[in-house]
C-alpha cells in the first residue's frame, strides 16, 4: 500500500512525533507526518510530494492572506483548519467551496483529531481512486478517438480531402475554433488549408475560398511554424500576443488585422513520419471552454496532439505514395493506349478528353469517389485492341468494306484479349471498358448485342464520351462536325444508342466538358459544320 502522507502547516498544538504514534497506536498506518513552518514551503513541496491530508493552524484567527492561501490549495487535498478563534461567517464560506473540510476547535481531545484525520484520509482515498477510474475512462476514451481517427485517415488518399479531414479531427479533439496545415517542401513551409469557425459564421461556408490564400514561407526560427518545423518541438502558447521574451519565435498578426480576428491560444505540433522526418506542421488556435470562451489549452492535450499528428505524417506519407503509383500507372496505362493508336496523330489528346469526359459524366450520374477514379484508368484503355487492326483498314480514308467492318469491329474483342484475366481492378474495369464501349441501349452494337443493363455501366458511360469525341474531332474517313450538330445526334441518341440517363449526365456537364476539351485541344470545338 502506497505511503500516506500528512502535511503540518504552522501547527504547534499538536507535533508532528505525537500525532503519528496517535495514529498509530488507533490503527492508521502507513502514514508519513511532514512538518513546515510556513505556507511559503508548500508549493515547492508540493512538486515532490503527494500530499494526502492537510493540518492548517491559524495562530491569531483568519486572516485574509489565510483566506487567500485555502483557497488557492487544491480542492482535491482534505484540509483540516484548527484554531482558537475564527470568524463563523468566513469559515462557513471556507467549507461551502470546499476550501476547508474540517473545522476543529483548540482545545480539542485526541479523539477530535483522529476522527478528522482517519475521515480526511477516506476521504482522500475515495478522491483519488474516482480521480484514477476517470483519468483512466478520459485516456480510453481519448485512446479510442485516436484509433477512429487514425482509421479515418487512412481510408483518405485525396490528399487535399486528407489535410482538411486532419484539421477537423485535430480541432475536435482539443475542442478549438481554428486550424491549419503547413507541409515542408524543401527549404519552405506550404500553407495548404485552414478552418476558422469563427470567420465561417461570419462570412458563409465559401469563407476559406475567400480568406484562406496557399502561399510559401522559409522555415526559419522567428516564426511560430517554422521554430516547431526546425526544431521538432510542440508549443503550447497561452496568448501569442504575450510571448516570453527571449525565445527565438513571435506571432505575426497580419491575419488577425486581416480578416478582424483575434488569435489568443495555440498549439501547434510537428508533423512526423515513422522515420522521424517532420512532414509538416498542425496549428490548432483558440481552445473553447464549454460556454465558448477562449482558453489556454490544457497541457494534457499535447499528448494527444502529438499522437494525432503523427497519425497525420503516416497518412500524408502513405497519400503521396499512393498518389505517385498511380501517376505512374496512369502514365503506363496512356503510354499503352497511344502505342496501340500510334498511327492517329491525335490519339494523346482524345484519349485524354475521353478520360475527362467520362470522369465528369459518371459524376454527374452519382458514382462513388472511388468508381469515378478506377474510371479514369479504364476509359484511356478503350481501343487498346486497335493495335490488333491492319494499318489498310484503320488509316483507309474511305469507307470499309464488310469485310473490313468485321475486322475493325475485332477490335473489342482483341482489346479484352490483350487485357486477359487479372485479379487487378484497374485491369478488370479496362477490359470491360475496351470489350463493351461499342455496345447500343437497343441492341444493335457490337461485339455481343448486349441490349440495356446487360451493357457494364462503364462501357456505357464510355461509349457516350468516345460518340461525342469521334463526332468532334477530325478522322481520316470524315470531317469534324461543330458542336451544335453533334450534340443533335446525341440527343437523338437517346435510348437507342445510349443509357437516357448517361446521355442526361453527359448534357448536364456539357458546358464543363467543352471548357475542358478546350483546354486539351485548343480550337477543336466550334468549328462550321462541314457537309
Amino acid at each position: 500500500m502506497k505511503e500516506k502522507t500528512v502535511l503540518l502547516i504552522k501547527v504547534t498544538t499538536i507535533g508532528k512525533d505525537k500525532l503519528l504514534k496517535l495514529l498509530r497506536r488507533n490503527g492508521i498506518i502507513g502514514i508519513k507526518v511532514v512538518a513546515i513552518d510556513s505556507v511559503d514551503e508548500v508549493s515547492e513541496l508540493m512538486k515532490g510530494m503527494e500530499i494526502n491530508v492537510i493540518i492548517y493552524e491559524l495562530s491569531r484567527g483568519l486572516w485574509v492572506h489565510d483566506l487567500e492561501f485555502l483557497k488557492i490549495i487544491t480542492a482535491d487535498i482534505p484540509k483540516i483548519v484548527i484554531s482558537r478563534r475564527a470568524d463563523k461567517k468566513s469559515l462557513i464560506e471556507l467549507i461551502n467551496t470546499g476550501s476547508i473540510s474540517y473545522f476543529l476547535k483548540i482545545p480539542f481531545s485526541e479523539y477530535d483529531i483522529l476522527q478528522a484525520v482517519n475521515t480526511a484520509l477516506e476521504y482522500n482515498e475515495i478522491v483519488l481512486n474516482k480521480y484514477n477510474e476517470l483519468t483512466k475512462e478520459y485516456f480510453k476514451s481519448q485512446i479510442q478517438k485516436l484509433n477512429q481517427i487514425g482509421i479515418a485517415l487512412s481510408s483518405e488518399h485525396d490528399l487535399e480531402k486528407l489535410l482538411n479531414q486532419i484539421v477537423s479531427q485535430a480541432r475536435f479533439l482539443a475542442h478549438c475554433d481554428a486550424g491549419s496545415i503547413y507541409i515542408v517542401e524543401g527549404d519552405e513551409l506550404h500553407f495548404m488549408v485552414a478552418q476558422n469557425e469563427t470567420l465561417r459564421r461570419r462570412h458563409g461556408e465559401d469563407y476559406a475560398e475567400k480568406l484562406f490564400k496557399r502561399f510559401r514561407i522559409p522555415i526559419s526560427r522567428n516564426r511560430i511554424s517554422g521554430y516547431v518545423a526546425s526544431t521538432g518541438e510542440t508549443l503550447n502558447l497561452k496568448d501569442v500576443y504575450n510571448i516570453p521574451s527571449g525565445v527565438e519565435y513571435s506571432f505575426t498578426d497580419d491575419f488577425d488585422r486581416r480578416n478582424n480576428y483575434r488569435t489568443v491560444s495555440m498549439i501547434v505540433a510537428p508533423m512526423k513520419d515513422p522515420d522521424n522526418n517532420i512532414i509538416g506542421v498542425l496549428q490548432l488556435i483558440n481552445c473553447l471552454d464549454e460556454d465558448g470562451n477562449v482558453v489556454p489549452f490544457d497541457r494534457s492535450i499535447e499528448g494527444l496532439i502529438q499522437s494525432l499528428a503523427s497519425q497525420a505524417a503516416v497518412a500524408i506519407r502513405n497519400a503521396r505514395l499512393l498518389n505517385k503509383v498511380k501517376e505512374a500507372t496512369l502514365d503506363t496505362i496512356m503510354r499503352l493506349s497511344v502505342a496501340a493508336e500510334f498511327r492517329d496523330d491525335d490519339t494523346a489528346e482524345h484519349l485524354r478528353r475521353i478520360s475527362h469526359t467520362s470522369i465528369i459524366i459518371a459524376r454527374n450520374f452519382g458514382l462513388y469517389r472511388d468508381e469515378i477514379e478506377l474510371l479514369r484508368y479504364a476509359a484511356p484503355m478503350h481501343d487498346i485492341g486497335k493495335i490488333g487492326i491492319p494499318d489498310s483498314i484503320l488509316l483507309k480514308p474511305g469507307k470499309l468494306t464488310h469485310e473490313e467492318w468485321e475486322e475493325m469491329k475485332k477490335h473489342t474483342i482483341y482489346g479484352a484479349k490483350i487485357l486477359g484475366e487479372s485479379d487487378s481492378e484497374i485491369v478488370k474495369a479496362s477490359r470491360e471498358v475496351a470489350l463493351t464501349h461499342h455496345e447500343r441501349w437497343d441492341g444493335k452494337g457490337y461485339p455481343y448485342g448486349l441490349k440495356g443493363e446487360e451493357i457494364p455501366l462503364f462501357g456505357q458511360i464510355v461509349s457516350v464520351a468516345d460518340v461525342f469525341d469521334a463526332l468532334i474531332s477530325k478522322r481520316v474517313y470524315k470531317k469534324a462536325y461543330p458542336v451544335d450538330y453533334a450534340l443533335t445526334i446525341m440527343r437523338k441518341g437517346k435510348g437507342k444508342m445510349f443509357n437516357p440517363e448517361i446521355i442526361d449526365s453527359f448534357l448536364d456537364g456539357i458546358d464543363e466538358i467543352l471548357e475542358m476539351i478546350n483546354k486539351i485541344s485548343p480550337g477543336i470545338v466550334d468549328k462550321e459544320p462541314v457537309y
